[in-house]
């Protein structure tokens, strides 16, 4: 069994001061690469990481991918990886693995400052945009083909990544947060067999549950991560608050605020709620009845927990709030132009229906194209397990986070600092959403007119 605790606050991935330095490195990265002189696609002295090919596959063109991904979503992209170097003979890709979409940003940004860099990242849907900022990455429209190109995908998923009608990012591992329940816990506790409809609702049933017995532990409700900005966002929404318009920010607005009193409560008044080390282990260990995450867990989750795992769509309040979020793929601009290319090819396979279908199935992420969602493996594990078939039904609802979420980057880290105090120190919403908000308009004003210029 896993250590867990109840009060201690985990570290969040990176502190601000070191995100931010990290940021900076890819923006100061823009007056370096212009003063290189380099042609428009050149790679401008960039080299690429050491790649090792097994002997069948030395001599070929080589890329490299780097991803966040581990455990079973590893071994599912690994895999399709492997299967795009054993379907032709001219191309060699090989995924190097970080730790999170965090380390993936902060090795580029470190290997932007060192000039050796991936022709391929997977970078989150709060990711990306920065680097576009920073001029980092490169339209993919000159690579798309009759069989690869924005129709191939979703189109609410494909127009995430255009900015004024280039495509910059294409979907894949993308998804919807889904909550998740212990059904042998609802059951016993006299709850109906499926999620919440309402936060409230959800609060009610928080007391029904909490301090019951289960496997030998007295259960709690919820575990909550202090890392999870992206389930505030959505809660934000369900409240009718919001990080922001545009980059005008509203996170210190009341209708914010009252979305912070709402999880405030639940861990500091109610007590049904806590914060917990590893929210998923406890989950899966049976010491909490429910939690809110990615699609992207599904099938791991369902492998790791030996009862039962109840899913369905998050909750709402006076409106509802489902952030879209994972992962999609991007082309570095300063690649050699010869494996950025390469690199085209590759992500043109992903998106074919046999992989994106597979894809879904071993990871329970979305599947990005029609064609995957409508593949006989999609249709198949949905009729087996109507869970996977949930965030495909969400993204009638789902919409993209808010922009200084995207574009600035000390709005995750402001916005984890905040939650963090209101689940340990039971702190005043109001003043920790108005200390972040403060720090966020201040940024915001740094890459305004940058912003303005490229994307508004």
């Amino acid at each position: 069994m896993s250590v867990f605790s109840r009060a201690g606050a985990p570290a969040p991935a990176l502190n601000r001061r070191r995100f931010l330095a990290l940021a900076g490195m890819a923006a100061a990265t823009v007056p370096v690469l212009a003063a290189c002189g380099s042609p428009s696609g050149a790679s401008g002295g960039f080299s690429q990481p050491d790649v090792a090919p097994p002997a069948p596959f030395k001599g070929r063109t080589n890329v490299v991918v780097w991803s966040p991904w581990s455990g079973t979503n590893h071994e599912a992209f690994t895999g399709l990886v492997t299967r795009f170097n054993e379907s032709q003979s001219d191309i060699y890709a090989e995924v190097q693995q970080f730790k999170g979409y965090d380390g993936v940003t902060e090795k580029l940004s470190a290997g932007l400052q060192a000039r050796q860099i991936p022709e391929i990242a997977v970078f989150s849907d709060v990711s990306w945009n920065k680097f576009f900022l920073s001029s980092m990455i490169e339209p993919l429209d000159g690579y798309f083909t009759d069989g690869w190109n924005g129709e191939t995908y979703h189109r609410r998923l494909f127009e995430e990544g255009v900015v004024r009608g280039a495509s910059y990012w294409v979907p894949f591992g993308r998804s919807t947060p889904l909550f998740y329940y212990n059904k042998q816990i609802f059951a016993d506790a006299g709850l109906p067999d499926r999620t919440p409809q309402t936060w409230d609702e959800f609060r009610d049933w928080g007391r029904k549950v909490t301090g019951r017995s289960y496997r030998g532990n007295k259960v709690v409700m919820r575990g909550y991560t202090g890392a999870d900005d992206w389930y505030f966002q959505g809660l934000l929404w369900n409240y009718g608050g919001a990080m922001s318009n545009g980059l005008d920010v509203t996170l210190d607005a009341p209708a914010a605020i009252a979305a912070a009193e709402f999880d405030r409560a639940v861990i500091n008044v109610d007590k049904t709620g806590y914060l917990a080390q590893d929210y998923v282990t406890d989950f899966t260990n049976g010491l909490v009845a429910t939690m809110t995450n990615s699609t992207g867990v599904l099938t791991g989750l369902t492998k790791g927990a030996d009862f039962e795992v109840g899913a369905g769509f998050l909750p709402t309040a006076k409106d509802t709030g489902v952030p879209t979020g994972g992962a999609g793929l991007s082309i570095l601009k300063n690649a050699d132009p010869e494996r950025k290319a390469a690199a085209a090819k590759l992500i043109e396979f992903l998106a074919q229906d046999r992989q994106a279908g597979d894809w879904a199935v071993d990871t329970g992420y979305l599947p990005a194209t029609p064609g995957a969602t409508a593949s006989a493996a999609v249709t198949k594990r949905i009729a087996e397990n109507p869970s996977y078939g949930l965030a495909v039904e969400q993204l009638d609802i789902a919409r993209q986070p808010d922009a200084v979420r995207r574009y600035v980057s000390s709005t995750i880290i402001e916005v984890r600092g905040a939650m963090q105090k209101l689940y340990t120190e039971n702190a005043d919403p109001a003043t920790v959403l108005s200390a972040a908000a403060k720090v966020i308009r201040k940024d915001t004003e740094a890459i305004r007119a940058q912003y303005e210029d490229l994307v508004a």
